[in-house]
């Protein structure tokens, strides 16, 4: 019986325009593409490297130098699970891995993730992000992203306003507001969320640093909108404790670690009367359409990191796996 080969490939995913947050500004992200084979099936997985968090290129090389890959893809999740205990804070690279071997099951068995894992249900719209921005910079982003069916707007405590007025001045479209741990003062967020409700906004996500537990469960108790847990929610085994702070969660596959844990975690929300965003970071299609699989199981979808990137080598139906290897090996 033929053994799983794995090859990986460090990549720069390039935005379309800098990204800036509440605390830092990018112009593009290092990832890693993993390619799983197994005889003539094939599975791709990919992670990203994002700046503030710890997980890096060498500590993707150091998980797959002491690994053993399954001989097959019939335990998927038993085997991730393995892992996540053997290499605990390795979820990002873990995530690759997941997603490749998810990959290379559909591939071999035919038997899509959503039938798999007995999801049903449709997909939603995604929003669209727009990273914070000056009023010029948002009129292009706006301009060129006309078909969004809604934005997501990044802000902080001292642009808030502006960055709404701004955005009303060019759309009339829905949005959401993600704060990325933004804002200090209580008294103006729980001001921010009675404005938002106003205006039929669905949710604030993160006002408050991620540790800050006890400004979230003031202002969940006060806020007219749900409180979305974003950098306060990593994985499964946070659930219970953001429960008494936040109205619900932002899931990303990269920082639970792939798509039979992300599974987990949206399934146990709902029961737990959580409300679920499935969002992203600024990752490819690989990740998105990982992702994309399991996104009935949220109540909203925020998966445009393939959206905002100029060099995604994995549009549907372009390009060849030989054309692809060819391009990541020469980049």
């Amino acid at each position: 019986m033929s053994q799983i080969q794995l090859e990986y490939f460090p990549f720069r995913l390039n935005f379309k325009y800098p990204f800036r947050l509440s605390h830092s500004e990018r112009t593009g992200t290092d990832n890693v593409y993993v390619l799983l084979q197994k005889e003539q099936n094939i599975g791709w997985g990919e992670c990203v490297f994002i700046p503030y968090y710890p997980e890096t290129l060498e500590t993707f090389k150091k998980l797959i130098s002491k690994i053993q890959l399954p001989e097959n893809t019939e335990n998927n999740t038993e085997y991730i699970k393995s892992l996540q205990t053997l290499f605990p804070n390795t979820n990002f690279c873990i995530a690759a891995l997941d997603i490749a071997l998810h990959n290379l099951q559909t591939d071999i068995t035919q038997i899509s993730i959503q039938d798999y894992y007995a999801i049903r249900g449709k997909s939603k719209d995604t929003s669209f992000t727009l990273g914070m921005s000056n009023d010029q910079e948002m009129e292009i982003k706006i301009a060129d992203n006309p078909a969004m069916n809604y934005y997501k707007l990044k802000v902080n405590q001292t642009e808030v306003y502006r960055i709404i007025e701004t955005f009303e001045r060019f759309s009339e479209k829905p949005f959401t507001i993600d704060a990325n741990q933004g804002f200090t003062d209580r008294s103006e967020a729980l001001k921010l969320s009675y404005k938002l409700a106003d205006k039929g906004v669905w949710y604030l996500e993160q006002p408050f640093h991620k540790d800050d537990f006890e400004s979230h469960t003031w202002l969940k108790a006060r806020s007219p909108i749900p409180i979305i847990a974003d950098e306060s929610f990593q994985k499964y085994s946070d659930l219970e404790k953001i429960v008494k702070s936040f109205d619900g969660i932002n899931l990303k596959i990269m920082k639970c670690g792939g798509i039979s844990e992300g599974v987990s975690c949206l399934r146990r929300a709902r029961e737990m009367e959580l409300k679920s965003i499935i969002g992203c970071m600024s990752e490819s299609s690989v990740a998105i359409n990982a992702s994309m699989q399991i996104a009935p199981l949220a109540d909203w979808v925020d998966l445009d990191g393939n959206l905002l990137i100029t060099n995604d080598l994995f549009i549907k139906n372009q390009k060849t796996t030989e054309e692809i290897i060819q391009k990541l090996v020469s980049a």
